[in-house]
Formats: structure tokens, C-alpha cells, sequence
């Protein structure tokens, strides 16, 4: 169990726990937060629970059932997103992509991914190839007023 103690009124360091071996700074606008953000969640609980006691018991049980259902909902969609991240991250790498890519892919449908995939694919290849093609060019070399030099060959054909 962590142990807490206020130091010059403006900081909190959490003490070492029995396994903990760092400690944690937070500032007093840290801490307010925190507790700000724990007061809201309980207040929304609370609410919810005068809620469901005002309720008669049929329309109690519907209101949980929803809920259950909603958050398996959630659930589905979640793991749903990890595997089309998954398959995203395959799909890359087949067409010779860098997984890092997939940071900006569109993962709201199967279809949104694929065209997002083609479309990264696209500008990917384009800038790859833009940059080779630049370096490959070269530079002209540059003449300057003090070069005289004539070309024998040239000369040698009267041009």
C-alpha cells in the first residue's frame, strides 16, 4: 500500500509501496484534477443508481440489459479494430510498406482501410521514387566567367 505525504503544501510524493521502487511527484493542480475527475465519475454512478431506484423493476431490468448489450457492443468493436489493425499491418507489409504507415490508416471499415492502404501506397511509392529520381539526376556543372577552355573535339570540327 502506498503511503502519501504533502510536502511544502504544494507537492504529494507517493511513498514506496513494498514492491514500488520509484516514486511519483504530483503538483497540487495534479492532485485537484485527479480528485475533480474521481468526484464527477462518482456523481455520474451515483446518479445512475437513484436512477435505476426510481425504476420499477421491469423497465430495471430492461435498462440493464441495454446496458449489457451496449457495452458487448463495445467490446465486439474492439476486438473487430484490433484485428483489422492487425490485417492492416499485414497488408503493408506484403506490398513492401513500412508497418508505420498504419499509424495513419483509416480503420473506421474494412473498405476505408484497404482504400486508405492504396492510397498511402500510392503516395508512398511516389515520393520514394521522387526522391531516387532527384538524387540519380546530378547537378550541370556550373561554368564560370574564366573558363576559356575550348573543346579540341569541337575545334577540331570547326563549330
Amino acid at each position: 500500500m502506498k503511503k502519501e505525504k504533502i510536502v511544502a503544501g504544494e507537492e504529494i510524493i507517493a511513498g514506496k509501496a513494498d514492491n514500488d521502487t520509484a516514486e511519483k511527484t504530483f503538483t497540487k493542480a495534479e492532485v485537484d484534477e485527479l480528485i475533480r475527475a474521481e468526484r464527477e465519475q462518482l456523481g455520474k454512478k451515483l446518479a445512475e443508481a437513484e436512477k435505476l431506484a426510481e425504476m420499477p423493476a421491469d423497465k430495471r431490468a430492461d435498462y440493464k440489459r441495454g446496458q449489457l448489450e451496449k457495452q458487448l457492443a463495445e467490446r465486439e468493436a474492439a476486438v473487430a479494430k484490433r484485428e483489422l489493425m492487425a490485417d492492416a499491418a499485414e497488408m503493408l507489409e506484403a506490398r513492401g510498406l513500412p508497418k508505420q504507415l498504419s499509424l495513419c490508416l483509416d480503420y473506421s471499415g474494412r473498405e476505408n482501410c484497404e482504400a486508405s492502404i492504396a492510397a498511402i501506397g500510392l503516395a508512398f511509392e511516389n515520393a520514394v521514387s521522387a526522391s531516387v529520381n532527384e538524387r540519380l539526376r546530378g547537378r550541370t556543372p556550373k561554368l564560370t566567367a574564366n573558363d576559356n577552355r575550348t573543346d579540341a573535339f569541337l575545334d577540331g570540327l570547326g563549330m
